[in-house]
């Protein structure tokens, strides 16, 4: 039923009353049930009232259902999103601060050189990666985009290091490399590009697929091989999708040697940039410790094994916000 509002005009009021003395009461219709449409509309009110009754208790109830983890997930989200405008607020004016910089040197007649980058194929560095892509879909179109923004970050890693890996993109075609042709100039990037998949391209008995699920754990560093690092972004749904390509093709597969290093509270499933930032670090000759250390993120809450105290939460989440400043920073 329609509630009046106390608040209505009292000539509206007197206007309504006469009205409706005046005139004749309209025929109220009936359909062939013998019901008046004003009654069916009194009990889709109320039937309506139940349902969002029913749909009110069972999102109280979602809610009381949800872990302790999952809890702390939306709060950490929300924290996130709280500081998002923040975050590009402060980018915006690195940015802006960095182009009148520029623009003062040049001015002043200060020539700005750029970072020197050597190609791969002048590189000393003959160890060759590849990037499996071939998991585009099972992905969703978010997840294809942090695909992409991590693939982006291996090659500027790779771009910046002073002999870089040879480093290939195989299964590069569909939707992941429709979302990468949203990277401005990716196209020249220098990279192996390659449609088909990596055990078409090399030979079996070379390929080391790396995967966490691995009961395998890699000691060291084989410039013959051939190392396969999958391009999946899935928030761990689809677990054990790298292990089992590795399986079904009948290669050798292995994981990083974390537990031989690190004590980590938290997963240690790494991102793709994290996995080939550590594996160019130890290819450099850094130690598989040191590599750890300085790679992994600090919201990973982690310490070294032969160490005794960790990071504690807030340094975790300062992390966070410091990963995404030096990556900005990086790429402008």
């Amino acid at each position: 039923m329609t509630a009046v509002s106390d608040n209505v005009d009292l000539h509206l009021n007197n206007d309504f009353t006469n009205d409706v003395v005046s005139k004749p009461l309209p025929t109220i219709p009936v359909d062939g049930s013998g019901k008046r449409q004003s009654e069916e509309q009194d009990e889709f009110d109320e039937g309506e009232q139940k349902k969002c009754k029913t749909n009110d208790t069972a999102n109280n109830v979602e809610e009381n259902q949800m872990s302790k983890r999952q809890i702390k997930k939306i709060q950490k989200q929300q924290m996130w999103l709280e500081k998002k405008a923040l975050r590009k607020e402060v980018n915006k004016e690195k940015k802006e601060k960095r182009k009148k910089w520029k623009a003062q040197m040049r001015e002043a007649g200060v020539n700005i050189q750029k970072a020197k980058t050597t190609k791969m194929a002048e590189s000393s560095c003959k160890q060759r990666v590849v990037l499996d892509l071939s998991y585009d879909d099972m992905m969703s179109d978010k997840d294809l985009i942090k695909c992409s923004n991590q693939i982006l970050r291996c090659y500027g890693l790779n771009r910046r290091l002073k002999n870089p890996l040879q480093l290939y993109f195989c299964s590069y075609e569909g939707k992941i490399k429709e979302t990468m042709a949203k990277h401005n100039g990716s196209e020249y990037w220098d990279i192996n590009y390659i449609v088909k998949s990596f055990d078409k391209v090399f030979e079996k008995e070379e390929i080391v697929y790396l995967t966490s699920d691995s009961t395998n754990v890699l000691d060291n560093i084989d410039e013959s091989k051939v190392y396969i690092i999958g391009g999946l972004v899935d928030h761990n749904s689809c677990k054990g999708a790298s292990l089992k390509v590795a399986e079904n093709l009948g290669i050798a597969h292995a994981k990083l040697p974390i537990d031989e290093y690190i004590n980590m509270k938290t997963r240690k499933i790494l991102t793709i940039n994290h996995v080939y930032e550590i594996i160019s670090k130890v290819v450099s000759g850094v130690s598989w410790k040191d590599a750890f250390l300085d790679t992994l993120p600090k919201r990973k809450m982690f310490f070294a094994k032969d160490e005794e105290k960790s990071l504690d939460y807030e340094d975790s989440l300062n992390g966070i916000e410091e990963e995404n400043d030096n990556f900005t920073q990086q790429n402008n």
